[in-house]
């Protein structure tokens, strides 16, 4: 993994750098500051970022907002000496919170648990070759795809869209069918994007997915399934 350690304490930043060895790429920075310059003018990301709370300048709090702001899928881990800031961890989403010292079995653990989350999320994606480049796209971000002729269109969250020229069918092959469903000749929905069902149409925010009849009663059905997980 590629992780990204930040403490303003050089000690600190030294034993961390120790306890996770050399099975993993670091990159130590001194202050926020220095890793937000890393991903903003040189686009460096990482696997998981390790950050101290309390540092000179921008706080580990403030920093962790605007690493989600550059890198929304991060795992996230604050290393502090207080557990008084927990519940602002959790509105972070926050993947670990380890308060120092930290130990041996800490760090395993972490690092463990942190290959496994990132895994499942490389299997929970898929990867477009469009315009000459590899884009990435997370199943929880992808609301549908659908056919333009030769030309298919996946429309992401915040208005992000991408275009490939690929058969539908060959995509729908690529993707979970537990969690996208052929609803028409030209769709694919993302059923855990679907907020509600309007007799022959799925409503996505403003976006509204055409069934087919042929596909209606399977919809219908697929869809309760997904609001009774959701529901566990």
């Amino acid at each position: 993994m590629q992780i990204a350690l930040c403490d303003d304490q050089a000690e600190d930043l030294k034993q961390l750098t120790y306890l996770i060895g050399t099975q993993h790429f670091t990159t130590a920075f001194s202050s926020g500051e220095a890793l937000l310059v890393s991903m903003e003018e040189f686009h460096e990301r990482y696997d998981l970022y390790l950050l101290d709370i309390f540092m000179e300048g921008i706080s580990g709090l403030e920093l962790a907002r605007q690493i989600r702001r550059l890198d929304p899928d991060a795992l996230l881990c604050f290393v502090s000496t207080s557990d008084d800031f927990y519940r602002e961890a959790y509105n972070l989403y926050i993947f670990q919170y380890l308060v120092k010292p930290i130990s041996q079995t800490q760090i395993h653990d972490l690092l463990q648990r942190a290959q496994m989350q990132i895994q499942l999320q490389r299997q929970q994606q898929i990867v477009l070759e469009t315009r000459g480049k590899s884009v990435v796209v997370p199943y929880h971000k992808l609301i549908f795809v659908t056919s333009r002729g030769h030309t298919l269109l996946f429309q992401c969250q915040n208005k992000v869209m991408y275009s490939i020229r690929e058969k539908l069918s060959v995509i729908a092959e690529r993707l979970d069918p537990q969690i996208f469903f052929r609803c028409h000749q030209s769709y694919l929905v993302n059923l855990y994007l679907v907020d509600s069902l309007d007799q022959d149409e799925f409503l996505c925010g403003e976006y509204h997915i055409p069934i087919s009849r042929s596909y209606l009663s399977q919809a219908r059905k697929l869809y309760h399934e997904v609001i009774f997980r959701n529901l566990k």
